[in-house]
């Protein structure tokens, strides 16, 4: 099992948003019973308070359910009883650094550098008051992680409204060069031999009210994941 800390300075925002996100695309996966995921504070302003309503309200209106967490702050036993331990910023990898006398097994990582974006922070909401951005950065990092640890991308098609829109979400989640084409025989090199991310696929379906091409096109996506031999759960919107 791998063991997965995220960690903010309250505890109260952003590592709860990304330990619920994480935990949603596990079970997506079907991969939940091999990962633990919790978060935590580097503070202890938060201690024992629940998820900040703002958050908790974003988390909630896309579906994910955040009751009974309350905040709790990093233990020094922590670095041993976790294999990746993923702030949000900077300054939370100075304090985590502080409070286990520095990194010497490597498991110390900014959220945003599985999304490319290394020295990136997670845009904080509690000054920003953009809990949307915050959630939106939750899950690019998250995509990333994810891809990672389990070779698993999630393609959500159900809002694309036009067949470059389901190129545009391969593109961006399976992180495709700039100069690969967009049609089928393109997506064929990609998942046979040009370089991606991704060997398994969580693929959420286009909406019944998608304009009739759309759906038609989406099943000979599927068609060629079929034919190029990779792995796909398929999910309804």
């Amino acid at each position: 099992m791998t063991k997965i800390l995220f960690v903010c300075h309250g505890n109260i925002c952003r590592s709860p948003a990304a330990e619920f996100v994480l935990k949603d695309m596990l079970c997506r996966a079907g991969l939940k019973d091999e990962f633990r995921v919790e978060s935590a504070a580097t503070s202890t302003e938060e201690i024992g308070n629940p998820v900040y309503p703002p958050m908790r309200r974003v988390l909630s209106a896309h579906g994910l359910d955040c009751t009974g967490k309350t905040a709790r702050q990093i233990r020094r036993s922590d670095y041993e009883s976790f294999d990746l331990l993923i702030g949000m910023d900077e300054e939370n990898l100075w304090n985590m650094r502080r409070i286990f006398h520095g990194d010497p097994e490597g498991k110390l990582h900014n959220l945003l550098e599985y999304a490319g974006r290394p020295h990136d922070a997670i845009a904080d909401p509690w000054y920003t008051r953009d809990f949307e951005q915050t959630w939106l950065d939750v899950n690019e990092g998250c995509q990333g992680l994810l891809a990672e640890l389990t070779g698993t991308v999630l393609l959500d098609f159900s809002l694309c409204a036009d067949i470059p829109a389901l190129y545009q979400e391969m593109r961006e989640k399976m992180a495709w060069e700039d100069w690969y084409g967009e049609n089928l025989d393109a997506l064929y090199d990609v998942l046979t031999g040009l370089q991606h991310r991704g060997s398994r696929f969580v693929v959420t379906v286009p909406r019944e009210d998608a304009p009739p091409e759309v759906r038609l096109y989406f099943t000979r996506i599927l068609r060629v994941f079929r034919d190029a031999g990779v792995e796909w759960i398929e999910e309804k919107s």
